[in-house]
């Protein structure tokens, strides 16, 4: 017994004597190094990279959502905008028609008089137009696609051979560029008939309708005009 209990006693003894050296360790350490004071088990864990990389996986998701979105909505935006300037182009051209005056044109001659001369996609007449802020004046006007823009020339009425053929007061208008196609056609008011030539020289046609395609950014639009020509049908016109 007295064995046994001498062994058990220098066991716990160094037991004892090895906590003590590790107290001093610790201790040492700690004063060598400030950074042994902290937490043994710093930065992150699994489960938190995880998370943090959830959350960035949602949040690039939702970005991705609301610029696919806003792209949408100005695609849109200028596809409306387009649409109404075309639509402002037919709406322009109608009113011009509908003001067609029942002249002849400059290159008429007293054996072939031209009141309108139209074709599929251009036409000469004489109306009233603006040339300037609430004034207004008789002019020429052909309608005309240029350099893929359709254009509006206008050219001062003042009579005489000479004023015909001075074409430096002539203004050309681009009314809208982009055009892939305009056509143009005649409704003949006695019969009833929708031509895309107007061959009755000394009558106006009934009405005109037409179909403005213009092409922006990859995207085609178009727009249909109407007008109802209001000097049509005076008395004592005839044909050639």
């Amino acid at each position: 017994m007295s064995g046994l209990f001498t062994d058990a006693t220098c066991i716990l003894a160094a037991s004892f004597r090895w906590r003590a050296w590790r107290d001093q360790r610790k201790a040492a350490t700690t004063r060598s190094c400030p950074a042994a004071k902290r937490s043994p088990i710093e930065g992150f864990a699994l489960i938190d990279v995880l998370v943090g990389l959830a959350l960035v996986g949602v949040v690039s998701a939702l970005m991705v959502t609301f610029l696919g979105q806003a792209r949408t909505m100005v695609r849109i935006q200028n596809a409306t905008q387009m649409q109404m300037e075309v639509d402002a182009a037919t709406r322009f051209l109608e009113t011009a028609l509908s003001n067609a005056e029942a002249l002849p044109l400059m290159q008429s001659t007293p054996d072939d008089v031209i009141y309108l001369s139209g074709g599929p996609d251009r036409l000469q007449f004489n109306g009233i137009m603006a040339i300037g802020f609430g004034s207004s004046a008789l002019r020429q006007i052909a309608v005309q696609p240029t350099d893929s823009s359709l254009t509006i020339i206008q050219i001062p009425r003042r009579g005489g051979a000479a004023a015909a053929d001075d074409t430096t007061q002539n203004r050309a208008v681009p009314l809208i560029a982009g055009v892939t196609g305009v056509q143009f056609e005649y409704l003949d008011g006695a019969k009833g008939v929708w031509s895309a030539d107007w061959k009755f020289n000394r009558r106006l046609p009934a009405a005109i309708r037409f179909k403005l395609s213009v092409a922006r950014d990859g995207a085609t639009f178009a727009s249909d005009g109407f007008a109802r020509l209001s000097l049509a049908s005076l008395p004592g016109e005839q044909d050639n």
